[in-house]
């Protein structure tokens, strides 16, 4: 009998998990300086009360006593007026600006929100959805669109391969190997061929994880998808819901299938954090849950005409 893969459970990798985080990440930083601007300026405003309220409105006596002392230099001087005459311009124009405290919190708090913002874009993680990039002068083209193109075709055409492989003769040999007595578990075959498709999406170019789970009609399935459980006894077509934001890897994308075989109702429930279902995949799944069904009604019927056979020609 064939193996089945018990560890049908989607795994979130690292990286999803940093591609995920980092948006917040940037935001929070961003929000971490801009508080930090405002209570370092609301301390100084407090400090500044307190020690010398005419510094909120006037210039500092320290500026002012500087002030003072480079007019009684310049009278000293007069050689040197042309410099020091200079010298005040700066002093006027100049630092008072930087010499400001508050000027100092402005200042800091932009150069840490540049270094924060340059940090990201050079992290290529962080814009990895993003197709144009215009910084300054330079503008940069993330994705390619004939590329874009040709991996929809290549994802195309490995799912139609995956539906030539449930129609093919190998699969219906391996559904055989499942044959004990005369009858073949419908639910045993259909984890198999579950766990088979899950691999062969892991491979180039889907490079997709989902889980997969086989649900007795009315048994243990999850409260989230009773909408969707309904849907498709309604309709006996497989149900999708996509999540709005794909980003998100604390939300899934499900695709759910009601199927009666014989007088047992099934659900079968495939969740996925970060692949998202489209119609080819309810195809394929519908597919594979029909093609089980024919080919376990063949094998028992073909067994059963055999063991009536071999009955007869024993009498």
């Amino acid at each position: 009998m064939p193996r089945i893969n018990t560890e049908n459970e989607e795994r979130r990798s690292f990286f999803q998990w940093i591609n995920f985080l980092i948006p917040y990440l940037y935001t929070s930083g961003i929000i971490l300086i801009l508080i930090w601007m405002i209570l370092a300026s609301l301390l100084l405003f407090q400090h500044t009360l307190k020690e010398n309220p005419k510094e909120i409105f006037l210039q500092s006596e320290k500026n002012e006593s500087s002030e003072a002392k480079s007019n009684v230099k310049t009278i000293e001087s007069p050689s040197s007026s042309s410099s020091q005459e200079k010298e005040t311009w700066l002093n006027i124009l100049v630092k008072p600006i930087v010499e400001s405290n508050f000027n100092k919190i402005i200042f800091r708090g932009l150069f840490l929100l540049l270094i924060w913002m340059l940090l990201f874009l050079i992290l290529p993680v962080a814009f990895k959805r993003l197709k144009r990039f215009k910084f300054f002068n330079m503008e940069f083209e993330v994705d390619n669109i004939e590329q874009a193109a040709i991996e929809t075709v290549e994802i195309s055409g490995t799912k139609a391969k995956l539906m030539a492989y449930l129609t093919s003769d190998h699969a219906t040999g391996r559904t055989i190997e499942f044959l004990n007595d005369s009858s073949i578990d419908y639910k045993e075959v259909l984890e198999y061929f579950l766990a088979e498709i899950q691999a062969g999406y892991k491979n180039h170019p889907l490079h997709a994880t989902f889980s997969y789970n086989v649900y007795i009609y009315n048994e243990s399935i999850p409260e989230e998808l009773n909408e969707l459980v309904e849907e498709t006894k309604e309709t006996g077509e497989s149900a999708i819901f996509n999540k709005s934001n794909q980003d998100s890897i604390l939300k899934k994308n499900y695709l759910v299938f009601y199927f009666c075989y014989g007088v047992d109702e099934y659900v079968t429930v495939i969740s996925s954090y970060t692949y998202p279902f489209d119609i080819l995949d309810r195809y394929l799944f519908e597919l594979l849950h029909n093609t089980i069904s024919k080919n376990i009604e063949n094998i028992e019927y073909m067994v059963a005409l055999t063991s009536t056979g071999d009955d007869g020609n024993g009498t």
